[in-house]
């Protein structure tokens, strides 16, 4: 080729960009190009993890995500946590030491309640725990309901009642070694939870209470005298008790119940050679027994309920062949003492005096009533159901 073509030649490839010149001067230019779209996307990357722990630190997806919806109202994680460690917190103040008879160990808190199996289900306390929160908070949205619907509200001084259940909080949380009452509530009640939003479930709480005792006591009053006798039937009976004396140990030797019975049986003997009437049964009881409930009347428990006392008592008095005037001596034994009941049957119980089946009864009913507002009601949970019970 000659000097002319081939001159041509390249001037042809610089004006086609194809010389080698010009084609690495492109090819650095595309290097440089995606060089910087990779740190571009690499800053943003950065950013958003740097985002994300913030968001992840911060109370923003405990209390402004929705972990429940429930007819309609929305729940955060910080709300439904406060509700779950309410249900907790109850039952442990409620039981105590006992808590553990069931299996629950309470060394971790909420923590731990997911490693260990309920009592009650198949599940796990954690799941437990959860549900009962789920319930609650149905009925205190139906018991909401129920308060704006016929009027009813707290008064001043049931809100100032509120108010004044958080006066010494900051002092307690101290005492526990928090720096605030704020982080004390976060700790034991759920991440995004403080004074200000426990203040707000507190009055929520208190509104239904006042609305379910409202018509608890209405319910009660309402239940009539044929309904206890019919439901939890009672009978009328006088006893003379006889303790057995304990030993310093706190047993009862076979010689101490023996002698408690010996007793037993000379009064029994002393009212069978008087006139054998309930009124001179019921003077030797005040003479004799030991009964603080019943040795200032006769004796007299004038509904007494099946099951309700120790076995062998119960057994007496709802004896099938049992008869008005009947008598025995029958041994009795609970925590606090071991002895002899001198027995005496009346007959037929009051039930106008059975407060413990009017009280079953108006349960029952309440149970039916809280039911019958909260049906329908599904607890629909989300993805951030999975933040519950997380604590500061």
């Amino acid at each position: 080729m000659s000097a002319s073509t081939e001159k041509k030649v390249r001037q042809a490839a610089r004006e086609a960009g194809t010389d080698k010149k010009t084609l690495a001067a492109q090819e650095e230019a595309k290097k440089k190009a995606i060089s910087k779209k990779r740190w571009t996307w690499a800053l943003i990357g950065i950013a958003a993890l740097i985002i994300l722990v913030l968001v992840l630190n911060s109370t923003l997806l405990y209390t402004k995500t929705t972990a429940v919806t429930i007819d309609g109202r929305k729940y955060s994680p910080s709300e439904v946590t406060y509700t779950y460690a309410n249900q907790y917190q109850t039952f442990v103040n409620n039981y105590g030491s006992y808590a553990s008879m069931f299996g629950l160990d309470t060394k971790y808190g909420l923590s731990g309640l997911g490693d260990q199996q309920s009592a009650f289900g198949e599940g796990t306390w954690r799941d437990y725990f959860l549900d009962q929160a789920l319930n609650a908070l149905k009925q205190n949205i139906a018991l909401g309901k129920y308060a704006s619907e016929n009027g009813i509200e707290l008064t001043d001084e049931e809100k100032q009642t509120v108010e004044d259940s958080f006066a010494n909080l900051e002092e307690t949380a101290k005492s526990y070694g928090y720096g605030s009452a704020d982080k004390f509530i976060a700790a034991n009640y759920g991440v995004g939870n403080n004074v200000k939003t426990v203040k707000k479930y507190a009055t929520e709480m208190e509104l239904a209470s006042k609305v379910y005792k409202q018509v608890s006591e209405e319910t009660s009053e309402a239940v009539t005298l044929d309904e206890i006798k019919e439901q939890y039937p009672t009978v009328a009976v006088r006893h003379i008790l006889v303790k057995a004396e304990a030993a310093e140990d706190g047993t009862y030797t076979d010689e101490a119940k023996e002698a408690a019975k010996a007793k037993a049986e000379e009064i029994l003997k002393e009212w069978e050679e008087g006139d054998k009437t309930e009124e001179s049964f019921a003077a030797l009881a005040e003479e004799y027994s030991e009964d603080p409930g019943s040795n200032t009347n006769g004796g007299l428990y004038d509904s007494v309920m099946q099951g309700q006392m120790v076995e062998e008592f119960d057994a007496f008095c709802f004896d099938e062949s049992r008869k008005s005037g009947d008598t025995a001596i029958v041994y009795g034994e609970s925590g606090s003492y071991a002895g002899y009941h001198v027995m005496y049957f009346v007959g037929e119980g009051d039930p106008a005096n059975n407060e413990t089946g009017r009280s079953y009864i108006a349960s029952e009913k309440m149970s039916e009533w809280l039911s019958s507002l909260t049906e329908g009601m599904e607890a629909k949970t989300g993805f951030f159901y999975r933040l519950v019970g997380k604590t500061a």
